[in-house]
């Protein structure tokens, strides 16, 4: 290792000699040394052996730019949005730079257009993959998609999120699993959509009669109401937390729950499993109008 001022000075035969030496041994070592040349130049090389790093004087001879890693590996600097540190010469504004510790970000035309890394608390998804959002788009009610590292996917848009097609043949779109157990399925067709929810009776055990549905079904309060969000619509429906009690297989979530910040965690319903109850106790309904009926037809009779 050496370093030298590029500058051979006048003197004896040796001295001189052993300058140039000195300046040929800095030149073949890229002026390597822990600390800069106190001599600099314009588009000069050092090979910082303190950050293992190739640097060059930048143009100006007021600054060192690394190059790359003394090991081989690729440096570049931060860069920003619109001049990212790995960019392209005729197009300088495009490319990729380092928006904050652990992140690469991505910009086109000087425009930001994805990210992966980042340190998003958890609230927001944890370190992701985002593209056209810099944080959760479904919470911060923003256009994009993220990817997060705990594999949840957040889309937000002005219009319709996601579009599937299945092309020529009829059959499922989508798949659902529990762990590995398939538990429902989306399937269409060339005119209509199914929603398939798990049923074979090879995932079922302790199979037993529905019995008692006409009475739990009475205790089922049905309300009319309209949602705050859409005041101008009346429906009529359920209220999540008192289907709970008779159906509870039905909701989801508890009643007033909340999450670690406070934000309330809404229940729901899923109403197609209110259809067995409905069935039973239509079933129970029919049988004793049938019995009603046999016997108002032997009194008639007699």
């Amino acid at each position: 290792m050496a370093q030298a001022d590029g500058v051979v000075a006048n003197g004896s035969g040796s001295a001189v000699r052993a300058d140039l030496n000195n300046q040929l041994h800095a030149v073949f070592t890229t002026h390597s040394g822990a600390t800069a040349p106190s001599t600099t130049y314009a588009y000069q090389f050092w090979a910082d052996t303190t950050t293992s790093e190739l640097k060059i004087r930048n143009g100006t001879n007021s600054a060192w730019v690394s190059l790359r890693g003394l090991d081989g590996g690729f440096t570049i600097t931060d860069g920003s949005v619109g001049t990212p540190g790995f960019r392209f010469t005729t197009d300088t504004d495009t490319g990729l730079y380092r928006s904050e510790a652990d992140t690469i970000a991505f910009s086109t035309g000087g425009t930001y257009r994805m990210l992966i890394g980042g340190s998003l608390n958890t609230e927001n998804g944890g370190p992701s993959l985002l593209w056209k959002t810099t944080n959760n788009p479904v919470r911060n009610n923003s256009t994009g998609i993220q990817f997060t590292d705990s594999g949840r996917v957040n889309i937000g848009n002005f219009s319709e999120c996601l579009a599937l097609n299945r092309h020529t043949s009829t059959g499922n779109i989508l798949g659902f699993h529990y762990a590995t157990t398939a538990v429902g399925t989306i399937s269409v067709t060339s005119s209509s959509t199914a929603y398939n929810t798990g049923s074979d009776y090879r995932l079922k055990e302790n199979v037993v009669a529905l019995t008692g549905a006409k009475a739990r079904l009475n205790d089922l309060d049905v309300k009319r109401f309209n949602f705050i969000s859409n005041p101008s619509v009346t429906v009529d429906g359920f209220l999540a937390h008192e289907v709970q009690s008779v159906v509870p297989e039905a909701i989801t979530g508890t009643k007033d729950e909340e999450d670690s910040n406070g934000n309330p965690v809404y229940q729901g319903i899923d109403q197609a499993k209110l259809v067995p109850l409905l069935t039973a106790a239509l079933q129970e309904a029919f049988a004793e109008i049938a019995a009603l009926t046999a016997r108002v037809e032997t009194l008639e009779a007699g």
